[in-house]
C-alpha cells in the first residue's frame, strides 16, 4: 500500500469511528477531513458547503474525550495513574491506547509519528536560535528525568499492560529506549494539541457556555484530546472556528460565515513565532506580529545594581520579588513599550540605600519614570541583550536573500532575526527618551531665563 492509500484509509478508519457508537461525535454534513499534504498542512477540515456564522462545525461529548478519566486505564491503576502530574498522567494513558484493541486506537493513528519541534531538532540546529530565550524552554533533560523516574516503575511493573503497546519492544529487553521515544512523542501531541476543558461542575453562578480560552485555574481544568477539533489548522489571521463547552459537549462553532471551498482554522491565541515553533513545530508570518524579546531579571539586576554590594543587592531582589514587581523575564513585544515593572526595577536598583530603607519601610517602591538614568540603563541591558546573538540584523537578512538556506535552518533564522528587530527598535525608542528629556530640559531652561529677564525688567 503507498503512503496516499494509507493516508486515506486512516481518515476514513478515523471519520467511521468517529460517528459510530464508540465515539458519537456528530458532524455537520457540510464539511470534509481533506488531505493538506500538498501545502504542508497533513490534515486539514474545509466546508464542502457555505457554513453560517455561530454553526454548529461538530460536536463532541465529553465521554468521547481522551483523557484520564475516560481511559480504561485508570480503573486499571488507580492512584498510581491519578497521583501522577497530569501531563504524566496523560502520557501514559496515551501510551497504554496504542493498543490494536484500544477503542481509541483509530484516533491514535491519525496522530502525528512525528514532530519538527524543538524537542527533536539537534544541537548543532538549536545553536541556529542563538541567544533566543527559547533554548532553554525546552527542557528535554528534564522531561527524560521525569520519564525515567516516574513512568518507567510503573510501565516495569504493570509490564503486562503495556505488553502490546509501541513501548514493548522495550519493555521485552528491559531497555527504556522505547519509553522515552513514546512519552516525548506524546508529549508532543498533548503540546501540539490538547484542550484545557473545565470541570463539570466546577463553575458557578453561569449558565452560558464557556470558551476554551479561559485561564486554565488549578483544579478547575484538565488536559483532554478532543477528537476531530485538532484536525483543524491554526491561522492567526484567518481563523474562523472556536471550540466551546457545556456541560455535556463540546461543540466547535464558526465565528463568522464560511464559503464553501474555505479551510477551517482554530487560533492558537497570540504566541510568538518562537512559542509557535517550540510548541507546534513550525512558523508562519502572520504570527510574527505576537513576537516577543525576552529579557532576564538576571541581565536587568546584573547591570542596573552593579553599584550596589552583594547584601544591598540581595535586600532589594528579595523586595522586589515580595513585591511581585521582580519575575524570573520580561518580554518586550513589537508595540516596543518597555514594560513598567522592568522601569521599576532599574529605578528601585538606582536608588540610594537611604531612599531604599524609606519607601520599603513605607511598603512601597520607586515609581517607573523614564528618567536620563533610567534610560542609561535600559540602554545598556537592550545593548547587552541584542550583543548576544551571535549575528547582526543586516547578517540575517544576507543570510535569508541567500538562495541556499532552507529547513530548520531558516525557520532559526527567521526567530531570531524578529527577536533582534524588537531589540533594536526598543533601543532606539530608549534612546529617543534622552532626546525628548533633553529637550524638556532645554525648554525648561529657556523659560525660567525668559522669566528671569522679565524680572530684571520690572524693577
Amino acid at each position: 500500500m503507498d503512503l496516499d492509500d494509507q493516508f486515506a484509509e486512516l481518515n476514513n478508519a478515523f471519520t467511521s469511528w468517529l460517528t459510530g457508537p464508540t465515539c458519537n461525535v456528530t458532524l455537520n454534513p457540510k464539511i470534509g477531513l481533506t488531505d493538506l499534504r500538498a501545502s504542508s498542512a497533513g490534515r486539514g477540515v474545509v466546508a464542502t458547503a457555505p457554513l453560517d456564522e455561530d454553526e454548529t462545525v461538530f460536536s463532541v461529548p465529553r465521554s468521547s474525550v481522551l483523557s484520564v478519566e475516560n481511559s480504561e486505564l485508570r480503573q486499571k491503576l488507580g492512584e498510581e495513574l491519578t497521583s501522577l502530574d497530569p501531563w504524566l498522567a496523560l502520557i501514559l494513558v496515551l501510551i497504554y491506547e496504542t493498543r490494536p484493541s484500544s477503542p481509541w486506537r483509530p484516533y491514535i493513528d491519525v496522530l502525528p509519528a512525528s514532530f519538527n519541534t524543538l524537542m527533536y531538532w539537534t544541537n548543532d540546529e538549536l545553536s541556529e536560535l542563538q541567544a533566543s530565550a527559547v533554548v532553554a524552554k525546552i527542557g528535554k533533560q528534564d522531561a527524560d528525568e521525569l520519564f525515567r523516574d516516574k513512568l518507567w516503575p510503573i510501565v516495569k511493573k504493570h509490564a503486562g499492560m503495556f505488553s502490546d503497546t509501541i513501548i514493548a519492544p522495550g519493555l521485552a529487553i528491559d531497555a527504556i529506549d522505547n519509553l522515552l521515544d513514546a512519552a516525548h512523542r506524546m508529549g508532543s501531541i498533548i503540546m501540539s494539541y490538547s484542550f484545557d476543558l473545565e470541570v463539570v461542575g466546577e463553575k458557578k453562578g453561569s449558565d452560558e457556555d464557556s470558551d476554551s480560552d479561559d485561564e486554565d485555574e488549578e483544579g478547575k481544568f484538565y488536559k483532554g484530546m478532543v477528537p476531530m477539533a485538532d484536525m483543524l489548522n491554526a491561522d492567526a489571521d484567518r481563523n474562523n472556528c472556536r471550540l466551546f463547552q457545556t456541560p455535556t459537549v463540546l461543540e466547535m462553532r464558526t465565528t463568522r460565515a464560511v464559503p464553501a471551498g474555505d479551510e477551517l482554522f482554530n487560533d492558537y491565541g497570540p504566541l510568538p513565532r518562537s512559542d509557535l515553533l517550540r510548541r507546534y513545530g513550525y512558523i508562519t508570518p502572520n504570527y510574527a506580529q505576537y513576537d516577543v524579546a525576552e529579557i532576564s531579571s538576571e541581565l536587568i539586576v546584573g547591570i542596573a545594581g552593579k553599584a550596589l554590594d552583594g547584601s544591598d543587592k540581595t535586600e532589594r531582589i528579595d523586595y522586589l520579588l515580595d513585591e511581585e514587581v521582580l519575575d524570573d523575564a520580561f518580554d518586550i513585544g513589537t508595540d516596543l513599550e518597555i514594560p513598567e515593572e522592568v522601569l521599576a526595577v532599574i529605578a528601585n536598583f538606582l536608588l540610594t540605600k537611604g531612599e531604599f530603607s524609606v519607601l520599603k519601610g513605607k511598603g512601597k517602591v520607586a515609581k517607573p519614570k523614564k528618567t536620563p538614568e533610567v534610560a542609561k540603563v535600559m540602554e545598556e541591558i537592550l545593548e547587552k541583550r541584542l550583543g548576544e546573538y551571535g549575528t547582526t540584523i543586516e547578517d540575517d537578512e544576507n543570510i535569508l536573500r541567500g538562495e541556499s538556506t532552507q529547513g530548520r535552518k531558516i525557520i532559526a533564522i527567521e526567530v531570531r532575526l524578529g527577536e533582534k528587530k524588537i531589540l533594536k527598535g526598543a533601543l532606539e525608542k530608549v534612546r529617543g527618551w534622552t532626546l525628548v528629556e533633553s529637550a524638556k530640559r532645554t525648554h525648561s531652561s529657556q523659560v525660567e531665563d525668559e522669566r528671569g529677564e522679565k524680572r530684571v525688567k520690572t524693577r
